[in-house]
């Protein structure tokens, strides 16, 4: 039986609801919901049996084999089997047999993260794993004909086919799995929650293998947010991580263990820490009986084409490029200074909760007529003024951020009583749109009355001109009293096996799988 209890470690999704394009600039910031969907990786040591002694210990002078076996019980091709080889001191990872492509994702992940635990510790003993990878079903577009499929639902198809939601899920992926096997190498007994250097340490590792694996360094909010949950976002800048992408696709082979973590570590390398060069992250949440409902649209956007044209005409048009972005700069932080408004407002006054009950039955188009709901309405102007220069943006730049056929629906959705407004989440363009909406107290609304967000699921569920799914109540994001990032907007959690609904029955499908 395994010696230590399993490590898992879950991280959420994300919504950048404010910021697309402008926080790739450490000039901007970028407004970044977590959602309650999550990312889990359970570690387990691999039981011992006699069919597999022989397949790790010393194989000659100075070498050693680990077996790493890593599953996505999700997917009809999530099953991946790597070899640690440790060689003159120094861990390397080889794919040595997959059923499907190879995924640069996961063997990055190992790679790395072996490195950077065994610089902490040069004494660990690195035993054969057996790795179990899953994703919460709103990550992925499920089937309509299956209204309440079990956690961690079989997708029923490969990697490459699926269709995902937009919640970023390889960032989710890559955090929970490196941070996962980081714990199991350097902590795997510990019951307390990672200290802040360590939590750093592991974002930066994340955000390291992210960028390795897309082959380029992004914005990072995505890895950020898996990281930290709800926040405000200030990009890093890109010398932190060094010369480390730079070289050939296989130059993270040649990189020793103590020169990764002399990088990636906020206490070797002052870069992570420096006011001039590190992220800055600070708290964001939404206001109390607010509610952030997100809906799957099954067309697809190439993100990365849409950001190099963005960028291109940023280039080429700096004065059309720097007014918009200012604009949009201004617009985005009165988003944030709003919600702090309503989020004052909700402290301690009762009068705060009937103005919800009140404006849920009225468009918002009709709330300026209310004295009592000027901070509601400045919320829906500016939410309008953004995606207004976010389409003057993307006409600018021939890149359809906020297409026609999205603007008619969200146009449409913001029609609806008791809905604040609505957007394109990130860069835009067809994958996904979320949808603000107030949320009265429950005990001041009919049971015979449709709330808010009923409205809005039954409008989706019904457009007939694109097909549009909404997430489940799982994937939504509902305002928090105190605002602190606790609750379903929370960060990385070091999770226990048996307190997550289907995770220990998707583990044991695993090792059924396995010992077939």
């Amino acid at each position: 039986m395994p010696t230590v209890d399993p490590v898992v470690v879950s991280c959420p999704g994300k919504v950048l609801i404010a910021g697309g394009y402008l926080v790739l600039d450490r000039s901007h910031q970028g407004f970044v919901i977590s959602t309650p969907s999550r990312f889990y990786t359970v570690v387990q040591e691999e039981e011992t049996s006699s069919a597999h002694t022989t397949s790790s210990g010393v194989t000659g002078e100075g070498e050693k084999r680990v077996k790493l076996s890593v599953r996505s019980p999700q997917f009809d091709d999530g099953l991946w089997e790597y070899e640690a080889l440790k060689r003159d001191g120094e861990w390397m990872i080889d794919q040595v047999d997959s059923q499907g492509s190879a995924n640069p994702f996961v063997r990055l992940s190992l790679q790395a993260t072996l490195k950077v635990a065994t610089a902490i510790n040069p004494e660990v003993e690195v035993k054969d794993l057996l790795i179990t990878i899953v994703g919460s079903n709103d990550f992925y577009s499920q089937s309509r004909d299956d209204l309440t499929p079990i956690p961690f639902a079989p997708l029923n198809c490969t990697i490459k086919n699926v269709h995902k939601t937009g919640l970023g899920s390889s960032a989710a992926m890559v955090t929970s799995l490196t941070s996962s096997l980081f714990l199991h190498w350097t902590s795997p007994q510990s019951s307390s929650d990672p200290s802040p250097e360590t939590v750093q340490l592991m974002h930066n590792l994340a955000q390291y293998v992210h960028s390795l694996a897309q082959g380029k360094i992004g914005s990072g909010f995505d890895v950020s947010a898996a990281v930290y949950g709800s926040q405000v976002y200030k990009r890093f800048d890109v010398k932190c991580l060094g010369d480390l992408l730079e070289g050939d696709k296989n130059a993270e082979n040649k990189i020793s263990s103590q020169s990764l973590l002399s990088v990636l570590s906020p206490s070797l390398n002052p870069l992570w820490t420096s006011p001039s060069s590190s992220a800055n992250v600070s708290p964001f949440s939404l206001p109390p009986h607010l509610t952030l409902l997100l809906a799957d649209v099954d067309a697809g956007s190439n993100t990365p084409s849409m950001v190099g044209k963005v960028m291109a005409w940023k280039k080429a048009q700096p004065e059309e490029s720097e007014r918009v972005w200012g604009e949009l700069s201004r617009a985005n932080e009165e988003l944030r200074e709003v919600f702090e408004e309503l989020r004052r407002e909700s402290e301690g006054n009762g009068e705060y909760g009937k103005r919800v009950e009140e404006l849920s039955r009225v468009k918002a188009e009709e709330w300026s007529s209310s004295s009592s709901s000027t901070s509601f309405s400045k919320a829906t102007t500016t939410i309008l003024r953004i995606r207004k220069l976010m389409r003057e943006m993307g006409e600018a730049s021939s890149v359809p951020i906020e297409p026609p056929s999205q603007t008619k629906l969200l146009d449409a959705v913001s029609e609806i009583e008791g809905v604040v407004g609505a957007g394109v989440p990130g860069a835009g363009g067809f994958d996904a749109i979320w949808v603000l909406c107030l949320t009265p107290p429950s005990s001041s609304t009919s049971t015979a009355e449709s709330t808010p967000l009923e409205k809005v699921e039954r409008l989706l569920k019904s457009w007939t001109e694109m097909s549009v799914r909404p997430l489940s109540q799982n994937a939504w994001t509902r305002g928090t009293e105190s605002g602190d990032g606790e609750g379903s907007e929370r960060g990385l959690v070091r999770e226990k096996l048996g307190e997550v609904e289907g995770l220990r029955e998707a583990v044991e499908r695993v090792k059924a799988q396995t010992r077939k």
